[in-house]
């Protein structure tokens, strides 16, 4: 017996649509598993730790921003206690000057961001892939690389405001108009 691909499509289609913001933002995060990862993009063919995040709130919020893991900490999620309905992420962020990628973090940059899936679990685009990770397991080892985690919820107004403004530190993956940008073009 095969798959029915079309109904099965359907049938997550009308699921997705009935879904909140934050379960839009977790199933995206989730449709990233074992994906690889691929630095500078944001669609589920591969992304990096930050695309991941701005794919899924793409994908939840209709609104489309690419920035790094720090201009999300610093701009977008800024709710230092959110509710269990926010979007969430788990940011990590040096308690101290160190190497990062072919430079210098600065004390309080975050140098990495994970999407909260669920308590203490996250969707991690790292090395080599995406994948579904304990967060105390890899709070651990950023911990031992003089990093703080902190879990941040969205700041939806901050999102419009900066998507709206064309403030997108990136050029977006042209990729991902494969997936995202036919019906925009229709309209």
């Amino acid at each position: 017996m095969k798959i029915s691909w079309e109904e099965l499509m359907a049938t997550e289609r009308a699921q997705f649509e009935a879904m909140t913001e934050r379960e839009r933002f977790v199933y995206f995060l989730l449709l990233q598993y074992g994906s690889p990862y691929r630095w500078g993009e944001e669609n589920p063919n591969g992304a990096d730790c930050s695309g991941s995040i701005t794919l899924a709130l793409y994908a939840a919020t209709g609104f489309l921003l690419r920035t790094t893991a720090d201009g999300l900490f610093k701009k977008i999620f800024t709710k230092t206690i959110p509710s269990r309905s926010d979007i969430q992420a788990v940011f990590f962020v040096t308690e101290g000057e160190r190497p990062h990628g072919g430079g210098t973090a600065k004390k309080g940059t975050a140098i990495h961001v994970a999407g909260l899936v669920d308590e203490k679990v996250v969707l991690n685009a790292q090395e080599p892939k995406a994948r579904v990770r304990s967060l105390p397991d890899i709070a651990t080892w950023f911990q031992r690389e003089g990093c703080s985690v902190l879990v941040r919820g969205l700041d939806r107004e901050a999102l419009e405001k900066e998507a709206l403004s064309g403030g997108s530190l990136f050029g977006v993956d042209a990729e991902l108009a494969r997936y995202f940008m036919a019906e925009r073009r229709s309209a």
